[in-house]
């Protein structure tokens, strides 16, 4: 099912979802940048569907809180802080790469043994997905089939045609949302228009990833000199971990609280740039160079997780390219190892 929304209409379709006793997130506009927050009926006007990216990725955000309170250790008794099934939130907006990513990370938080904090957020959570509508020259979804178009993994997406998005259904749940929410139906012109913007993008999309045969020669590569090379450059700040959509690795910390005697247990998340990241007991840290740090993160995008979930864990979004201090490319370190830039 295929409907047509008028782009005038957007804030009164963001008052609709919030009627639905929804938290509604969408993307901003904050100065230069595009940011997701939550929105409430006085701000559906703020909704700017206009972007490219936003720094960090909004279902990750979502789904894995940066920092969560786990569970409550009180007089012997544990004290889980599962989300409860009022908590329902409706993110509107998020790009294809980050739906993908998504779907990646439920491999991972999805699979035995289950992740409670996680798995009860996804059932709570309804996805409003963006097609994009422009690129620029930091994208590279295309190598991994990630974008700019998403075909599932939604309940409902938009497209924008220039003065109305087209609307498609993607699951029950997006259909009951908009079961009351009057749109007029879809025609073939706009169908046809959609392909079109879709095409329009990918020839847009000019950085890629050539990913055949790419575990084989990342594996023969872990002792290539660009490791150092690229460790006299790199600050280890992190900054490419934190902002990717599908690095999902956390560290638990227990807090006790003096006053009342309880302890409260935390994740927060962590990255293997950091140099804390591998330390262990007495000090030792069995990544304590740089070079090494950085080998694990190219190759746990671009091999490891390969055997692991059966994908590349890159889903082309850009945001660590664009975030690095260093200004250090993904994208050109693989194409290095192929032989394809000297």
């Amino acid at each position: 099912m295929a409907f047509v929304l008028k782009k005038e209409e957007l804030p009164h379709f963001s008052k609709h979802i919030i009627s639905k006793e929804y938290g509604l997130f969408a993307p901003v506009r904050k100065e230069a940048r595009s940011i997701f927050k939550r929105i409430d009926e006085n701000q559906v006007g703020e909704v700017s569907l206009d972007y490219i990216r936003t720094i960090m990725p909004p279902l990750k955000s979502l789904l894995i809180p940066p920092k969560e309170t786990l569970l409550k250790i009180k007089d012997g008794k544990i004290e889980e802080m599962l989300p409860g099934p009022e908590n329902k939130t409706a993110i509107l907006g998020v790009h294809p790469c980050d739906v993908n990513a998504m779907n990646l990370l439920e491999r991972v938080y999805m699979d035995r043994p289950k992740d409670p904090y996680f798995e009860a957020r996804r059932k709570n959570l309804i996805i409003i997905a963006l097609n994009c509508s422009s690129a620029d020259e930091k994208c590279f979804c295309t190598s991994f089939g990630t974008g700019p178009s998403l075909e599932e993994g939604f309940d409902l997406i938009l497209t924008d045609l220039g003065d109305r998005f087209l609307v498609e259904v993607g699951s029950r749940k997006g259909s009951e949302l908009i079961g009351d929410f009057y749109m007029p139906k879809a025609s073939s012109t706009d169908l046809m228009e959609k392909d079109e913007t879709i095409r329009r993008v990918k020839g847009m999309i000019r950085r890629h990833v050539n990913t055949a045969g790419l575990q084989r020669i990342m594996t023969g590569a872990l002792y290539n000199p660009i490791w150092n090379e690229l460790a006299d450059r790199c600050t280890g700040c992190g900054a490419c971990n934190m902002v990717c959509p599908t690095c999902f690795c956390f560290n638990v910390i227990d807090e006790p609280e003096l006053d009342s005697g309880s302890v409260l247990r935390s994740r927060t998340w962590d990255g293997c740039l950091l140099w804390e990241y591998a330390e262990v007991a007495l000090g030792g840290n069995f990544r304590k160079d740089l070079s090494a740090r950085i080998r694990q993160f190219v190759n746990h995008k671009m091999n490891y997780w390969l055997n692991q979930y059966g994908a590349l864990g890159c889903v082309g979004c850009g945001r660590c390219i664009e975030q690095c201090p260093a200004k250090i490319d993904i994208t050109s370190i693989v194409a290095r190892l192929r032989g394809e830039l000297l």
